[in-house]
């Protein structure tokens, strides 16, 4: 069986590996990035991911627009999509950024293993 490859963006390292341990957990197979360079967005195609969690700040770009681009290309337009943030608005800001859906921060583990097992 196929394990489900999960793809976490996110510049808060310790919140990166804590969201990575508990997918881990979940046998997924986990691939990071904290930081977000235009070549990313390759990686992204070449890994095929089959959920993305995306943090709404990022270094000099917002997870928001990202999700934006990331639904326009025909690979990944299908990949689910799970806004991270703290940020006032959430719901909102995923809803006009076509995200799938959205975390607030602080999470409980549990939201992210629902997540997960969701998508």
């Amino acid at each position: 069986m196929k394990r489900k490859k999960v793809l976490i963006i996110d510049d808060d390292v310790s919140i990166l590996e804590v969201m990575q341990l508990v997918v881990n957990e979940l046998g997924c197979e986990t691939y990071t990035f904290p930081t977000w360079k235009s070549e990313t967005i390759q990686e992204i195609i070449n890994i095929a991911p089959d959920l993305i969690i995306l943090d709404e700040w990022l270094i000099g770009v917002k997870g928001s627009d990202l999700c934006i681009i990331l639904k326009s290309i025909n690979q990944l337009r299908r990949v689910p999509v799970i806004l991270v943030s703290g940020t006032e608005g959430l719901a909102e800001i995923a809803r006009k950024s076509f995200a799938d859906g959205y975390v607030e921060k602080p999470f409980d583990i549990s939201e992210i293993e629902e997540i997960v097992m969701k998508f």
